[in-house]
């Protein structure tokens, strides 16, 4: 396999579609993502925080957002997502690619490698119709992720390389969705500025991952399938696609609701993730184990960057879960009440018990396991 090597002669980034040959992570995943102990997926540079969340999810929580928000609160979750891409990128490129960028040296291959890049990220399968340098830039994909969120990353990625503002729109044509930003000159357009929210400081962990000898990714990674040609990637355990975003994505969308209709959007939030996650579970098979050894249930939380799950423990009828550094409370909570119920209709209830600490009661209505 030819892989191409994107940069000048010092060869700054390898091309975004080779793999691991011992575990089959994408290299840019591993090279370009470092995996706490504390439960958080990191960015290069620690900019941002990652989660690998499932696509149904991420279209649940835009429909019920869109319900209660109105359609016109999309353009403030594509100039958040913009937000997100533009520091991404260039965290992603690093010194030596923002020299290639403002030289205007192939700038063409940065939006090729870019679009790779979204391909293994699950975001989709993107490539490059049209550049006009210093103009317009027209990307196309049979399928994205969240057409909205899709035009966030893209907007954002096109400001990071061409530090000029722009407008973004989507449409179809030919059985494909295309994304065109036009450059309107201005600084940044609002983007690449302040961030929209601040980060809790993160309770310190212990986790440990059993990790690939060769690239270093955690092993639980590998249990995901790569389909570059198809931008998708999936859990081979559920068979559901899934997607690399940054949580600030999640966390624009839960601010603008709590922002419309106050706390009780928490308790609704929570309750429509585990109906959605419910949906997924019937296909996995549950091992039997005690009330303290049920945090095993809940270890792929690390690996997916959504926390840390630190104990379960007999709570009178129920089990009591503590999950350290949750990148969304209520959305963390509906997904832990799921996979401890299993899937079923049960009792519970959540917290957050302080700074980083979400706690989490589930009993089971009818005497199931």
């Amino acid at each position: 396999m030819r892989h191409r090597l994107y940069g000048t002669r010092r060869g700054i980034f390898l091309s975004p579609s080779k793999v691991c040959q011992a575990c089959g992570v994408p290299l840019s995943i591993t090279r370009n993502h470092s995996w706490e102990r504390d439960g958080r997926i990191l960015s290069r540079g620690s900019l941002q925080r990652m989660v690998i969340v499932e696509r149904k999810i991420v279209g649940g929580l835009l429909d019920r957002a869109r319900e209660r928000l109105g359609a016109e609160v999309m353009d403030t979750f594509v100039q958040a997502k913009a937000m997100d891409a533009f520091r991404y990128t260039r965290s992603l490129l690093g010194l030596w690619g923002r020299i290639m960028v403002t030289r205007d040296l192939r700038r063409r291959y940065i939006y090729d490698f870019l679009c790779q890049q979204s391909r293994n990220l699950g975001m989709a399968d993107a490539r490059v119709v049209d550049y006009r340098r210093g103009w317009s830039l027209v990307i196309a994909c049979s399928q994205c992720y969240s057409e909205q969120l899709f035009q966030g990353d893209i907007l954002g990625a096109v400001v990071a390389c061409e530090d000029k503002g722009g407008l973004v729109r989507s449409f179809r044509e030919g059985g494909e969705i295309l994304f065109e930003v036009s450059l309107t000159g201005d600084d940044h357009h609002g983007i690449g500025g302040g961030y929209p929210f601040s980060w809790e400081p993160a309770v310190p962990g212990n986790r440990r991952f059993r990790r690939c000898s060769a690239c270093g990714a955690p092993f639980s990674v590998s249990f995901l399938a790569w389909d570059m040609g198809r931008g998708l990637v999936v859990d081979t355990f559920s068979g559901e696609p899934v997607v690399f975003l940054d949580a600030a994505s999640i966390n624009v969308v839960h601010r603008e609701m709590l922002a419309r209709h106050g706390e009780s959007v928490d308790g609704l939030l929570a309750r429509g993730i585990k109906k959605l996650v419910d949906e997924l579970l019937p296909g996995l098979q549950w091992k039997r184990r005690l009330p303290e050894d049920r945090v095993r249930d809940l270890f792929f939380l690390a690996y997916r960057g959504m926390g840390n799950p630190v104990c379960t423990e007999p709570a009178g009828d129920g089990i009591l879960v503590r999950v350290e550094n949750p990148f969304n409370y209520p959305v963390v909570a509906g997904i832990t009440a799921s996979f401890i119920g299993r899937g079923n209709d049960v009792e519970w209830e959540w917290r957050k018990a302080g700074p980083g600490v979400l706690v989490v009661w589930v009993a089971a209505r009818d005497g199931k396991d």
